[in-house]
């Protein structure tokens, strides 16, 4: 690993093979790959057929009459979407601190803008589109403003400028750079194990405690508390990702076992507690959330059964763009099918395919280029 040195930067030493650092985490790139397709198939095969008056509110385009698919009847559909999520952000709290290991702060923050900003533009530029291309012909209302698209596009900015949400997955990925704040803070804390890093999320739920008490206490204003919604509902998750920290710590031996499980069981204690003094706007499906938690435990004790094929490093390296382009633009999609009297099961094969596509086209021309480049800026930042 990486040693420290007294100015914050991080000095090149001696580390295993990149092929051999690869594969000890390749079970982390293959479920990055079921998360992103754990969520499409779950919004496009059972929100878009049972939540309809948020589909409408998302894309501006009424429902149509349609005969639901036979699918989620067949198999049960509903926790695909948190379970997915779930995994991501254990993933992030895992896979994040190898960066900060092999980079500076400054270059760490850089590459990360780098890595997720750019794809983030052509995402819901092809949300945007989708919105007003199927009002144009199909009816309805665009139901945001320019100024609420606008404030999507630089996350987690969004989250402070009392504008409508756009679309459906946006929110974790505010949640994802808030997180890359708070890991450059504590970015010698992660980089050496420290025990002081626990309070870090110890604090991050103190925080959420005290805008979740003043939002029940000020319901009079209903402006105030519209700007505080993000802050009552991303710091709970911050707290979650902080177990995908203590399983890094573990793997690099930073923590013993009974040291990590301790960790996860208190951000666990923490994250469950929310939903219980807590006065959210929405509740979290706890089940799901530790279902997701345990697979990917259970993967990491499974490690070397995980092999790179052909299909998991295609779902692995076009799961980012594939999450932030699916939702919307998929509702978009099935509005057209049904309009169309496709037959439904049919039609989310059809919206699958057509989000796949242009996944691997913003993966290709924007994504991959991108990131390449923030990399190479992360490298100068650091060196």
């Amino acid at each position: 690993m990486s040693a420290t040195l007294e100015t914050g930067k991080v000095a090149p030493a001696a580390t295993a093979p990149k092929s051999a650092k690869a594969s000890r985490i390749e079970f982390a790139n293959s479920l990055r790959g079921i998360a992103a397709f754990a969520v499409i198939l779950g919004h496009l095969g059972n929100v878009y057929w049972t939540m309809g008056p948020m589909v409408d509110i998302l894309t501006g385009v009424p429902y149509v009459a349609f005969a639901p698919p036979v699918l989620p009847t067949l198999v049960p559909l509903a926790w695909l979407g948190p379970f997915g999520v779930a995994l991501f952000f254990t993933i992030s709290g895992f896979v994040i601190p190898f960066s900060l290991d092999q980079y500076s702060v400054k270059g760490f923050i850089a590459g990360r803008l780098w890595r997720i900003w750019p794809t983030c533009w052509a995402g819901l530029t092809v949300t945007v589109l989708s919105v007003v291309i199927g009002v144009h012909f199909m009816g309805g209302q665009v139901p945001f403003t320019f100024r609420d698209a606008a404030s999507q596009y630089f996350p987690p900015f969004s989250a402070i400028a009392d504008a409508r949400r756009i679309d459906s997955v946006m929110w974790t990925l505010e949640i994802e750079m808030f997180f890359y704040g708070i890991c450059a803070l504590a970015a010698n804390h992660m980089r050496e194990g420290r025990r002081t890093l626990w309070l870090f999320p110890v604090g991050i739920f103190l925080f959420w405690l005290a805008v979740d008490q003043a939002v029940a206490r000020f319901q009079d204003y209903p402006g105030f508390v519209r700007r505080l919604a993000s802050f009552d509902t991303d710091p709970v998750f911050l707290v979650f990702m902080f177990c995908g920290v203590a399983l890094n710590l573990l793997h690099r031996g930073k923590l013993t076992l009974l040291q990590a499980a301790a960790a996860i069981a208190a951000c666990c204690a923490m994250f469950a507690s929310t939903q219980y003094i807590g006065h959210m706007p929405f509740p979290i499906d706890l089940g799901y959330y530790f279902a997701g938690l345990a697979v990917f435990v259970a993967s990491m004790y499974l490690q070397a059964w995980f092999r790179r094929t052909r299909i998991t490093k295609f779902l692995s390296d076009i799961s980012y763009p594939l999450y932030v382009v699916h939702g919307v633009a998929g509702y978009v999609v099935l509005h057209a099918l049904m309009r169309l009297q496709v037959n439904a099961d049919l039609a989310i094969l059809i919206a699958i395919v057509l989000a796949v596509a242009v996944a691997y086209a913003i993966h290709a021309l924007v994504e991959a280029p991108t990131h390449r480049r923030g990399q190479r800026l992360a490298r100068r930042l650091s060196a």
